[in-house]
Formats: structure tokens, sequence, C-alpha cells
């Protein structure tokens, strides 16, 4: 994956219509935006938005984010899905994670932008959940040996898409290969129990416990500062 600022996912249907008596306005403001009238949109959701409506805040966010027919205003637009996720709304939160990732409207923070990634991604948020996969195999792609543990369990969880889950096991044994403990655990319980469609084998599976209990010395790194093995490209991010 490219460095430099991250294009990641942002979802500006704010499909999200929450039980209120903002019901029908809210769903007005919706329509308009779906409809491409930005203008129409932003008189009708701000008002809800100023009286503490998560899905209008978010939707504000995004059109302040975009410049959706009001002048762009990244700083704004990060205030506003604060205050979105703030009360759990799920697009908002992978948005702010984006905006501290790319450093837009806001102070780059890698680490405080996975934290609203993730936050969105283990409640099941597609676009956050391929955010978070992407973020972390980029990593990954520099030698962080933990973020291969990270990538492998989350292509397991199927947070990369549809990928054959024994690509995703040759990343847990980069991780275990290169010392993480932690990834030679997961595999022998994945060999001893046939997890996530793994056939069980008890040599394996008594292998990784092996490597778990008694870790080799991990490889010297490269002149980059790289883990000795890289990531399979068959499991990268599409």
């Amino acid at each position: 994956m490219k460095s430099g600022k991250f294009f990641l996912f942002f979802l500006l249907a704010c499909m999200v219509f929450p039980l209120s008596s903002y019901a029908g306005a809210l769903e007005d403001g919706t329509a308009a935006m779906k409809s491409g009238d930005y203008q129409t949109a932003y008189k009708l959701l701000y008002p809800l938005a100023e009286q503490g409506n998560a899905s209008a805040q978010n939707c504000i966010g995004s059109m302040l984010c975009e410049g959706l027919g009001v002048e762009k205003d990244e700083a704004q637009a990060v205030s506003w899905y604060q205050k979105a996720a703030d009360q759990g709304d799920l697009e908002a939160s992978n948005a702010l994670g984006v905006m501290y990732v790319n450093g837009q409207g806001v102070e780059k923070d890698m680490q405080k932008g996975l934290h609203y990634i993730v936050i969105a991604a283990e409640k099941g948020f597609k676009a956050a959940q391929k955010n978070a996969y992407a973020l972390y195999y980029e990593e990954a792609q520099k030698g962080n040996v933990g973020a291969f543990h990270n990538v492998a369990i989350m292509c397991l969880d199927g947070w990369a898409g549809d990928v054959d889950p024994n690509k995703c096991i040759k990343l847990l044994e980069v991780a275990a290969e290169n010392g993480h403990t932690k990834s030679a655990g997961a595999l022998s319980q994945i060999y001893s129990k046939g997890m996530f469609g793994i056939q069980t084998d008890a040599q394996k599976a008594a292998y990784w416990k092996n490597i778990a209990e008694n870790p080799p010395t991990p490889p010297a790194a490269d002149d980059a500062g790289q883990a000795s093995k890289s990531a399979p490209e068959a499991a990268a991010a599409e």
C-alpha cells in the first residue's frame, strides 16, 4: 500500500434513522442529501444536529468535510463527527478516525485515528473493518510483528472481505516465526480445534504450542529495520 494520505472509506448516506420526534425532518434531510440537494439537506439537518441528534451531526460533519452544500470546513467536520461518535454513531466514529489518520481538520494522530476506527469495526461496521485492516496491514509491511498478528486475526474474522483463511494463517505464521508468542498460541488453538474453516492438524497444533512455550530468538532485522519475512502478497488488502 502506498504511503501518504490515506484514502479510506467514508459513508455519506447517513442512513441511520433513530426513533425520535425529529424522525420526519431527519428523513427529509437525509433524502435530500441522497438526491444531491445538499443545501436543503443542510438547512433541515443543522437544527437537529444542534439539538443533539447523532445522525444529523454525522451528516453535517460529512457535508462540511466534503464541502457539500456548504463551505468546506474540515475542523468543523471533526467537531461534529466527535459529537456524533461520542453518542455511539458508528459512521461518525469511522469518519473521525479517518480524519485523525489523515490529519484533516485536526493534528495527525494515527493511534487516535485507529482507536475510533476500531471502535466502529468491532461493532460490525464494514467500512471501518476495511479501514482497520488496511492500516494494520501497512504497519505490518514496515516489519511490525504485532501488526502482523492483528492483520491475521482481522483477516480470519472477515475484516478483509472474502479471503482464503489459509492466507490469513500465513500472516499468523509470519508473526509467530518472528517471535510473537501470542500468534504461535493462536495457531496451536486453530489447528487443535479446526477453527475458521481450517482442518484440524494435531502435529501442527503441537508444533506451534511448543513455539509458544519456547519462543525462538527473533530473526535479525534487515537494513530497513523490517522483520526477515513479509506478509504474503495474496493476503494484501484490495
